[in-house]
């Protein structure tokens, strides 16, 4: 039985990591590469990410990766906005043109940044999956857009799955 997968998850700064080399942060990226490896082995086939910074940057890398032993997997990105990236730096925004490059689809949810288009790119994210895996911190969670959006899954019925912050 194929399905398909979502991801959301806090941002670098919001993890407590200090670069991309932090011990915990190698961690957890081997978290979330088993736990694809194991969605994929479960019949998982079809991806969405929401290419913000972090977790969905992340977990698009390791799909990108994986299709090199699983070639049928598919990797939609679904964009908030064409200025998602404006205020990034030089070289994320140089990965993020990398990674939309390797997605079979980019889809952008708005004409232009507007209010609520990143909680719109969220909804869309849960609404096209079976299951959601977040990297979200449960016990203390703020309010943000992961928060939002592992709440929307389950008001929604969708399978959640949270892997804790190292």
């Amino acid at each position: 039985m194929s399905y398909s997968v979502s991801f959301t998850g806090h941002r670098l700064q919001k993890l407590g990591y200090f670069g991309e080399d932090d011990p915990m942060l190698v961690e957890l990226k081997n978290q979330l590469y088993s736990t694809i490896s194991a969605l994929i082995g479960e019949g998982a086939n079809s991806f969405f990410t929401g290419m913000a910074l972090g977790v969905d940057i992340w977990a698009a890398e390791i799909v990108i990766g994986l299709r090199r032993t699983h070639p049928e997997i598919r990797l939609t990105a679904l964009v908030p906005c064409p200025e998602q990236d404006k205020m990034w730096t030089n070289s994320q925004k140089k990965l993020y043109r990398e990674i939309l490059e390797q997605c079979d689809e980019v889809l952008t949810l708005s004409g232009q940044y507007e209010k609520g288009c990143m909680h719109k790119r969220d909804r869309e994210l849960v609404n096209r999956c079976d299951v959601l895996v977040a990297v979200f911190d449960e016990q203390n969670a703020k309010k943000g857009g992961t928060q939002y959006t592992v709440h929307y899954a389950r008001s929604k019925g969708k399978k959640v799955i949270i892997i804790p912050p190292v």
